[in-house]
């Protein structure tokens, strides 16, 4: 079974992971993407998130490393200096994963660049040149970032100037590297079609750079599978097989008990009749929507026209169909094509995002049984280790932010497999120890800094306060193999 290899990573206890490695993450989230890095030999000692609630989710989970909650924008010398405190050795690895509003296809307010939302976005897609402070002060081996694909055609003002991003990261980083490249996690085992953009630039003394080049090589895992099979590339993992090979309990939207399984994260919305019986007449497996339901519910008719709400020959409201009323006459509900949609059964699953639960949104209904797919099977579908600690989130009952997270992520198994490779690359070079003296990029932080008020470390076993967790009812403004 060519899933099997997914399934035992994500099923596995886990590991007790030797780390040769150091890491800082920026825009963490809940560590989703970081676990990747982790479980591949990367220590993370210092991880910065915004919001306190996905904080204290993923401090849970990353015992060892300090968390701190704060806007990375114009502090990267608080960052900087909370590394310092912790360990006197060379930075291996800055990951940022910046959000994607801006960019996003998803953003409705993409294009209209005049309006209030989309300047807030056009800040946010800046986002990313804020690993260029950080890496002048701590010079990490490698950087990594991760973020949609038009971040390598976005333009954007930074310092004075305006260019491509990736040329920004170019001219104020001279001392890297800089690899963009576009993957789709499909194309490493993975049952999803997610595609995104991945920056790594690498120090240009390290010695494993010129022998890379050389070999024509690049700092990210060489694919194992492809749409179409050849040359010993196996062919995409199918959201069926994978269905099928995880073994799911049945599900259904038609009520609260009949959507709810004994996994406390296996359970989907229940509908009433009219949303329910929108999914139920669409044909298991076919991957057709919602909008193509054609049998009057009232009448004989069998084939009623596409784009009609209403029956020609009953007059009969087409509920079957997405539709809702205005001034008490039904008309249909404007989607794309991919909305109110099965997932195609033959291909792998579309990709999975922060709302997962929304029947209206690309092809979120599952292939064969009427209801969305579960926290469980996004989770699955995003490569998070079973082992990971969803408790904080159960407890406080904010479950809808366990959906935002897994959605928001970078699948964990490609982070693993882009981990090895760099591991693979950094332990052909010899790592350069920091001067046990304060180095001289870092004399003005004084004495390495004190947490200012508004960067509030999370304590690896300290437990926020239901106040501070109510104080954040949103993101926020959340920053908010081989090689090939």
């Amino acid at each position: 079974m060519s899933s099997q290899p997914l399934r035992d990573f994500i099923m596995q206890n886990r590991p007790a992971v030797a780390a040769p490695g150091t890491a800082i993450s920026l825009f963490s989230g809940a560590g989703l993407s970081d676990l990747g890095y982790e479980m591949a030999g990367f220590q993370f000692v210092v991880q910065v998130e915004i919001d306190q609630r996905r904080a204290a989710i993923g401090s849970a989970n990353f015992p060892m490393s300090q968390w701190l909650t704060c806007d990375v924008r114009g502090n990267g010398s608080e960052v900087a200096a909370a590394y310092c405190r912790s360990t006197s050795r060379r930075l291996d690895l800055l990951v940022a994963t910046p959000p994607c509003q801006g960019m996003s296809s998803s953003n409705p307010s993409r294009g209209k660049r005049q309006t209030p939302q989309a300047k807030a976005l056009e800040e946010k897609n800046r986002l990313l040149l804020e690993v260029i402070p950080i890496a002048c002060l701590l010079e990490p081996r490698i950087i990594v970032i991760e973020n949609v694909r038009q971040v390598l055609t976005l333009e954007v003002e930074y310092d004075g100037g305006k260019g491509r991003a990736v040329d920004l990261l170019r001219a104020h980083l001279p001392k890297y590297e800089v690899f963009p490249r576009v993957v789709n996690v499909a194309d490493y085992g993975v049952p999803q079609v997610r595609k995104r953009a991945l920056v790594v630039a690498v120090h240009k003394e390290e010695t494993f750079l010129e022998r890379m080049l050389s070999q024509n090589r690049f700092p990210i895992p060489r694919p194992t599978h492809a749409e179409q099979s050849n040359n010993g590339v196996r062919p995409w993992v199918s959201i069926r097989e994978w269905l099928e090979s995880m073994e799911y309990e049945p599900l259904d939207a038609r009520s609260k008990d009949a959507a709810r399984g004994t996994h406390p994260l296996h359970f989907v919305p229940a509908y009433g009749p009219d949303r329910y019986r929108q999914i139920s007449e669409i044909p298991p497996y076919s991957g057709r929507s919602a909008y193509d339901n054609d049998k009057c519910p009232w009448c004989s008719r069998q084939k009623v026209d596409a784009g009609l709400a209403v029956c020609p020959d009953c007059g009969g409201t087409m509920y079957n169909r997405p539709y809702l009323e205005r001034d008490g006459w039904p008309s249909l509900i404007k989607g794309f094509k991919s909305s109110y949609r099965r997932m195609s059964p033959g291909r792998p699953a579309y990709t999975i995002t922060t709302n997962s639960s929304h029947i209206g949104s690309d092809f979120k209904i599952h292939p064969w049984e009427n209801r969305v797919l579960s926290i469980l099977e996004c989770a699955d579908l995003q490569t998070v280790p079973r082992f990971y600690d969803w408790t904080r989130a159960t407890e406080d009952r904010t479950l809808y932010l366990i959906r935002n997270l897994i959605g928001e992520a970078f699948p964990t198994y490609f982070t693993y497999l882009h981990g090895r490779v760099l591991s693979e690359f950094l332990s052909g070079s010899a790592s350069q120890p920091r001067n046990p003296s304060t180095p001289t990029r870092l004399r003005n932080i004084g004495d390495y800094g004190q947490t200012k008020p508004w960067s509030k470390p999370v304590a690896p076993t300290q437990a926020m306060s239901d106040r501070e967790l109510r104080g954040s009812a949103g993101r926020q403004d959340r920053h908010a193999g081989r090689a090939c």
